[in-house]
This record gives structure tokens, sequence and C-alpha cells, in this order.
């Protein structure tokens, strides 16, 4: 089941990750893009739904959630999130931070505990190094155009060794036949 796009809750992950991670050297707005990734598609394969019904559009150099500007920048604009730029070797590090008071309202807590355990995993790698795992492991990176959105369900298609033709043909093939399903349901 497709769980409608929720910006609230998408917020709510916002200051939550940035909360968590303020003190990460490497922790900067491409690690938050991770970081959504990661527990929105996670969270689908554990309960069927992603907790913020975000779509994530495939780039260049990883996945990026299609609304996260519009609520970053609504973030900044009503005191809860600033954004600082810091030097991390040799680069410009656009840095989310979030400002107390913090008040989740929309995150249950098993959602803020496996938040938790998304940031445990990631936080203490750089972008690059989460970007280069997940190249690896996801099948949509390899068929799908830059932004093209990614269907959930290629959650259940990652692999950590390469890919045989004949397995990329097939997994080609049996998201093409669910986004045909989709459209004829309306879904």
């Amino acid at each position: 089941m497709k769980k409608a796009f929720d910006q609230a809750v998408l917020k709510e992950m916002i200051l939550y990750i940035s909360a968590r991670c303020q003190d990460r050297p490497a922790f900067g707005s491409i690690h938050l893009n991770k970081m959504l990734h990661y527990a929105d598609f996670f969270w689908y394969a554990q309960t069927g739904e992603s907790m913020s019904g975000e779509a994530y559009l495939r780039q260049k150099h990883g996945q990026v959630p299609k609304h996260l500007l519009q609520a970053r920048n609504e973030l900044v604009n009503e005191g809860k999130l600033a954004i600082e730029d810091r030097q991390y070797f040799g680069k410009i590090q656009k840095r989310p931070i979030a400002l107390p008071p913090f008040n989740y309202q929309k995150l249950t807590d098993e959602q803020k505990q496996f938040l938790d355990e998304i940031i445990t995993a990631l936080a203490d790698y750089s972008a690059t190094e989460v970007s280069e795992q997940i190249a690896h492991e996801d099948l949509a990176r390899q068929y799908l155009k830059n932004d093209e959105a990614i269907p959930y369900e290629t959650v259940f298609f990652r692999r950590k060794n390469a890919v045989s033709e004949e397995t990329m043909v097939w997994a080609q093939s049996a998201i093409g036949e669910y986004e045909e399903a989709l459209a004829r349901t309306g879904g």
C-alpha cells in the first residue's frame, strides 16, 4: 500500500536526523538525503509503507527526496532549522542544524528508534562512501534515468554482488510490469 506524501512527517524526519547528527563531522545536506532515502525505503521494506510517502528521484550522485528543498526552506523560515556552510575536506558542506525546542508529533517512538538505527549505520561515513554503498546495492540506479522516481518496491532488489545482464533484464521487466499495473489501478 502506497502512503500519500506527508510533508509534516518529512519535515520531522529532517529535524530528527539533523538534531541527532549535529556532532557528526561527516553530516551535511547530501548525507541527509541518503539517510532519508534509507529510512523511507527500509521502513517500507519492514512495514509495507514508507514513513513520509516522499518520492525519491534518481540523480547522478544518488537518490534525492523530491520535496526536500521545499521542506528544508520551510523549516528555515519557521526558525526550526539553520543551514551552516562548513569546510569539509576542502569543500563547502551545507550542514542542516536543528534548532530547539524539539517537538516530534508525527513520528512514532518506533519510527524514531528506526531512524536512530539508520543514523548509527550511516552517520560516520562520508556521503561519498554511502553513495558508493548504494550504487553497489541498488538496481534502480542501474536502469533508471536521472529525475525518474524510484519505486519503493526496488528496496527488495538490493544486492551486494554484481548483477548479471540476464538478472538486469528480468528486474527491468518486473519493475516495468509493476509500474504498468500501478498506472492501470491509479496507484
